[in-house]
């Protein structure tokens, strides 16, 4: 008797729209990050989390959704460098001018202010976000933001203006809590009673 041939396992959605899209994915990464060798890591790494949801779920736009789940690993990396930044800046801002370390309890308030910092450009709007590391951690110039994001740089402005004043907000609302150290909204790497 001869052996029944098993059917094909359908071909993964996400896979074929990936391999279809893929120069459309890195234009759109490279809207968010300059680094070419960034953006095959968030190209892969965004593959990997679509295909690994398809096998749970079925996807009915696997384009999209490609490009939504890469939207958001190049944020997390935005985030990530941003918080890698800050850090450097904040650990050589607390050395002394004589160069020795600063004490444990500096240590302690310059992390917290610095977690305070991310935690207020974490919770801005997604665009307004982007834009604002775009300028604050890569130093990209109101035009090529514009450019990099498709908006027009009144636009650009606008969600700077509107990251400023919406760090400062949540930044002002924490220095209000007694458990928190306290924080100068308008230059965040300095506690507020020492200018």
């Amino acid at each position: 008797m001869p052996h029944a041939k098993r059917p094909p396992k359908p071909a993964s959605r996400i896979s074929e729209a990936f391999l279809e899209s893929t120069g459309f994915l890195r234009k759109f990464l490279a809207r968010f990050l300059s680094s070419q060798q960034d953006i095959e890591d968030v190209l892969q790494e965004a593959y990997l989390r679509a295909f690994t949801a398809e096998q749970k779920t079925i996807i009915e736009h696997p384009r999209a959704f490609l490009l939504r789940v890469a939207r958001n690993v190049a944020l997390t990396e935005l985030t990530r460098k941003s918080r890698q930044i800050a850090d450097y800046l904040d650990l050589a801002s607390i050395q002394d001018a004589s160069g020795s370390a600063a004490s444990a309890a500096e240590e302690l308030e310059a992390q917290e202010r610095l977690g305070l910092y991310c935690e207020a450009v974490a919770a801005l709007p997604n665009k307004c976000r982007e834009a604002f590391l775009l300028r604050k951690v890569h130093g990209m110039r109101h035009k090529d933001i514009a450019e990099r994001m498709g908006l027009s740089v009144s636009s650009v402005e606008k969600y700077l203006q509107q990251g400023i004043l919406g760090c400062r907000a949540h930044l002002r609302e924490k220095e209000r809590s007694p458990h928190r150290a306290a924080v100068n909204p308008d230059n965040p790497g300095r506690g507020s009673s020492r200018q």
